[in-house]
């Protein structure tokens, strides 16, 4: 039987959308995002050093 493979090139003329592109049109707003990230990021810490005291139970 005859093959059916299709040999010409295709431009792709669609525009790439970068990351960039995606937040200058979105309608996230960039500081309050980084609010929220700093608020998750002391959350985070201040569970880490209460994981990382020692215990008093089993002090000197």
């Amino acid at each position: 039987m005859f093959k059916n493979i299709d040999t010409n090139l295709k431009a792709d003329l669609r525009k790439k959308n970068s990351f960039k592109d995606e937040l200058d049109f979105s309608t996230y707003n960039i500081y309050s995002c980084m609010a929220i990230l700093f608020v998750f990021l002391v959350l985070l810490l201040s569970i880490m050093a209460v994981v990382a005291a020692p215990n008093p139970v089993f002090g000197i």
